[in-house]
């Protein structure tokens, strides 16, 4: 049995950190730019870049993030739990199928889209449709994790730096689109909350 509980202040701690990395990671794109137009040799690995003071912090800001809006995914499954009898998955696979290879391709979503039509429809949203916000922000989080993956291998295999510029275009390819990706995460969470919240009101004042 799940306990419904406002997640208020976990969205907005939510919030917070994927707008943080969100800027971080496009400031991280605009400086590997800037760095391969200015350096002379941009290849070398030896040579200390501009991006390089801006990738640690990136990287933490993107591990805060996984851990807090796995958290917010967590709560938010509990809570349409809470409010519909109807869910098929729970709060804590709503997280572990990030994890599982191949299946994190499409459950996540499924997850995703169950809390959503359940804070939105409580008990009667079999055959509601989602949005479309949810299909863009599942489409983009797959193609900028493809961009990022394929990024990280040429780098793992390019000691001569023959590939520099096909890792530079990925990189900034997955860091222009981590803003739309992040901008519909941070609607999605809102959105989800502010429906819980309604869902619990009604069914107080009904």
């Amino acid at each position: 049995m799940h306990t419904y509980r406002d997640a208020a202040g976990l969205t907005k701690v939510a919030v917070i950190c994927v707008f943080a990395y969100m800027a971080l990671d496009l400031l991280f794109g605009a400086m590997l730019l800037y760095d391969y137009s200015t350096m002379s040799d941009f290849a070398d690995v030896t040579v200390l870049r501009n991006a390089d003071f801006i990738a640690l912090p990136m990287i933490a800001a993107m591990l805060v993030c996984f851990v807090v809006v796995g958290m917010w995914i967590y709560r938010a499954s509990a809570n349409a739990h809470a409010i519909s009898d109807e869910m098929t998955i729970s709060p804590g696979w709503a997280v572990g199928w990030y994890f599982v290879p191949f299946m994190n391709l499409v459950r996540p979503y499924q997850g995703m889209r169950e809390v959503w039509l359940a804070s939105h429809y409580r008990g009667n949203w079999h055959g509601e449709p989602a949005p479309s916000l949810l299909g863009w922000w599942w489409g983009l989080w797959i193609v900028t994790n493809i961009l990022s993956n394929v990024s990280f291998r040429l780098s793992m295999n390019d000691a001569a730096g023959a590939l520099t510029e096909m890792i530079l275009i990925l990189d900034v390819g997955a860091a222009v689109l981590n803003v739309p990706l992040s901008l519909a995460l941070i609607t999605i969470m809102r959105r989800t909350r502010e429906a819980q919240r309604h869902a619990i009101d009604q069914e107080t004042f009904a």
